[in-house]
C-alpha cells in the first residue's frame, strides 16, 4: 500500500508577484517576476559565470530576450510600434553589430561597429574611423 508521500498530488496555483527557483546548492537558478506595473515583468534563466537568458515586457509595450554575459550580450527587441532590432556587443561589452529598424525612420537598417564606434551603416557613406583615445 502506498504511504502518503508515494500518492500522486495535484499541482497547485501558485500566485505570487516574484519567485526564486534555486538548485540543490541553494544557488539561485531561475527568477520570474511579475512586475510592480511601471517595471517590467520578467524571467531570468541563470546559467555559470554570470550568464543569462532574460525574457522581458514592459508595460509600454517593449519585448525582449537578451543573451548576457559578463560584458557581453545579444538582444532581440521589439518595440510597440512594431520595429524590432538585434544588437550584438563583443566580450569588451561595447556595440558589435546592430540590424534592424529603428522608432524613429521604422527603416532597417545594419550597423557595424569598431572598438564601440559606428564605422559602417547601410544606406549611408562609410563613417570615418576616430583616433583611439
Amino acid at each position: 500500500m502506498p504511504t502518503p508521500r508515494q500518492t500522486k498530488r495535484k499541482p497547485k496555483h501558485i500566485t505570487a508577484t516574484s519567485i526564486t527557483l534555486e538548485d540543490a546548492q541553494g544557488k539561485p537558478r531561475i527568477f520570474m517576476d511579475a512586475g510592480d506595473g511601471n517595471g517590467p515583468a520578467s524571467i531570468c534563466i541563470f546559467g555559470k559565470e554570470e550568464r543569462s537568458i532574460q525574457i522581458q515586457a514592459s508595460p509600454d509595450g517593449v519585448l525582449s530576450i537578451a543573451l548576457l554575459g559578463n560584458r557581453f550580450g545579444a538582444s532581440l527587441v521589439v518595440s510597440p510600434q512594431n520595429d524590432a532590432g538585434l544588437c550584438f556587443r563583443d566580450r569588451n561589452g561595447l556595440l558589435g553589430t546592430m540590424l534592424g529598424s529603428s522608432s524613429e525612420s521604422g527603416k532597417h537598417q545594419l550597423v557595424l561597429f569598431e572598438d564601440g564606434q559606428p564605422v559602417w551603416s547601410s544606406g549611408n557613406q562609410p563613417q570615418p574611423k576616430r583616433e583611439k583615445s
